[in-house]
């Protein structure tokens, strides 16, 4: 039986919450500050169209503990500043997951599913650059995964998540990514991944005067991007990503995001 390793996913560039079907070690806590910078030109569909470039500056701060082998609870807060807003809170959310199978264990694959809840900030609601639809967005998701070993680690591993969501105002969304990883010498990790939201609003135009959330606008967009993490000995794992968007509709275009992450792990007990 292959020892349980802790890793770190790298947030996507708009969601923070682990999405990962494998948890961390039963009462061992970790905790990842993030900061993402991003910067885009135009919003597709937009009217009027930005006069200037966008740009925004991302804090996000993650706790994630596993209090059994099989439930998983995350919370995070992420602060904002960016070209319409100064540094202050944008949103926070909880999530609680249940894996189903353990391919650590023996199954074939990883399977969690889950649920989470997001409150957004009525500033940043009027902000472009957050992607969410309302004040309260509430998600069910799913995550399947699979590793394949060398000895005690695992060599390369394949995963993808995908999430059901609906705010308490307007129209339901979906939203999913893939990532491949492959992992050298237990220390240094590569992977590639692209991911996607969709949302299913009546409204193809986007009012960047007035924008007040994403809820009732058919928004979509296609995501990828590189990471590269460097896993220490006992002190955590340091990761840096660059994320390009490739297709926009209704939404922010060509926007380019670079994210630096570290993740420590540390135990109460």
């Amino acid at each position: 039986m292959r020892m349980r390793k802790l890793f770190l996913l790298l947030p996507l560039s708009l969601f923070g919450l682990e999405i990962e079907p494998w948890f961390c070690d039963t009462w061992e806590f970790t905790f990842t500050p993030s900061y993402t910078y991003g910067r885009f030109h135009t919003v597709q569909n937009g009217h009027p169209q930005l006069n200037k470039p966008f740009n925004e500056n991302l804090l996000t701060f993650d706790l994630e503990v596993s209090p059994s082998p099989n439930w998983d609870l995350d919370a995070d807060v992420e602060f904002a500043d960016t070209t319409v807003q100064s540094m202050g809170l944008r949103s926070g959310a909880l999530q609680a997951r249940y894996l189903w199978l353990d391919d650590v264990m023996g199954d074939a694959v990883s399977l969690t599913t889950g649920i989470s809840a997001r409150g957004v900030s009525s500033r940043s609601l009027k902000d472009i650059s957050s992607p969410y639809h309302f004040h309260t967005n509430f998600e069910v998701n799913t995550s399947i995964g699979r590793e394949w070993a060398q000895e005690f680690d695992w060599h390369v591993r394949l995963y993808g998540f995908g999430a059901l969501g609906m705010a308490n105002s307007g129209y339901p969304w979906v939203r999913g990514s893939v990532m491949f990883e492959g992992n050298v010498h237990d220390s240094h990790r590569f992977g590639i991944f692209a991911e996607s939201y969709v949302g299913f609003g009546n409204q193809e135009q986007v009012h960047t005067n007035r924008f007040n959330g994403y809820a009732d606008i058919r928004h979509r967009n296609i995501d990828a991007g590189l990471k590269y993490t460097y896993a220490f000995e006992i002190w955590g794992q340091l990761s840096f990503a660059y994320t390009r968007r490739l297709y926009a509709r209704s939404f922010p275009e060509n926007v380019n995001f670079f994210t630096i992450s570290y993740m420590l792990p540390f135990s109460l007990f």
